[in-house]
């Protein structure tokens, strides 16, 4: 049929539905009014699906660019994201070493200090038990 014609030849549809429609009309003269209705809307039905073919041609063309970009902007984001989540990862491991240094600092310092004052205790308490001793 014109039709199966029309669409598996692509763009070039359009030329062999006008080509069929010129041997449609030459053999008109034999046909009836409803016959050539028929044929009339048949050749306008494969001109129809030739351009209708180009457009969606265009559209799958357009489907294909649309997803080759998101997929390009999906690589791009995963690869941005990756690096980030490698940065963010590197900067909040330096914030804990940081941080847990500077509080294992602030407890040798506690430390010495306990020690200091324990010290400092002491001599007080032996102070105190000399002067005990020196009154009695």
């Amino acid at each position: 049929s014109n039709d199966d014609d029309a669409g598996s030849q692509g763009s070039a549809g359009g030329a062999a539905a006008v080509s069929s429609g010129v041997a449609v009309r030459t053999g008109a003269a034999e046909m009836d009014g409803e016959e050539l209705a028929v044929v009339a809307a048949a050749e306008a039905e494969v001109v129809g699906s030739a351009e209708t073919e180009e457009h969606v041609q265009r559209i799958l063309l357009a489907i294909d660019n649309f997803t080759r970009k998101v997929s390009e902007m999906l690589d791009s984001g995963r690869a941005m994201f990756k690096d980030l989540a490698a940065d963010f990862e590197d900067r909040l491991c330096t914030i804990h070493k940081e941080r847990v240094e500077k509080w294992e600092e602030e407890i040798r310092e506690l430390r010495a200090r306990d020690a200091a004052n324990e010290r400092t205790r002491a001599m007080l308490h032996n102070a105190q038990l000399q002067l005990f001793h020196i009154r009695e």
